[in-house]
């Protein structure tokens, strides 16, 4: 399994990349999240924190990143209404390879309304001696 500093910085680049535009390590190509207007609307980019590795460092992004509880979430979304964020799901981790997968989801304040699935990207990683790369294209899919 990847340690959880390898997890995170490449949970850091892949939130930069999909959220500034910029092309990963390995990529030529910036990385585009279909429903990203979505979580950009808001006043705050709000990711979910699990399955984070750590508190995330990226004070240049185009938006303030509010890293939420699910708990937390649920109380904002009472206060606010609808809320859409990013959730990081680990797919693969091993010494060599990670892959994971960041989706938007959007939260209602109804009781009777499920959580709605929008757009995710999937990203896998290789070491490459001392780096980690993108070493596949983004597989982007919709919920």
């Amino acid at each position: 399994m990847a340690s959880n500093e390898v997890l995170l910085k490449l949970q850091e680049s892949m939130v930069k990349a999909v959220l500034s535009g910029q092309p990963l390590p390995g990529h030529d190509q910036p990385i585009r999240l279909p429903d990203l207007q979505f979580v950009t609307r808001q006043p705050f980019i709000y990711l979910l924190d699990t399955n984070l590795a750590g508190t995330l460092a990226l004070p240049d992004l185009p938006k303030p990143l509010k890293i939420i509880s699910p708990d937390t979430l649920r109380q904002e979304v009472q206060q606010q209404g609808e809320i859409a964020y990013l959730q990081f799901h680990i797919n693969e981790s091993t010494e060599s390879v990670v892959a994971l997968r960041l989706e938007a989801r959007i939260a209602s304040s109804d009781p009777n309304r499920r959580e709605l699935g929008l757009s995710s990207i999937q990203l896998k990683f290789a070491r490459q001696g001392d780096e980690w790369k993108a070493t596949e294209p983004p597989i982007s899919s919709a919920s």
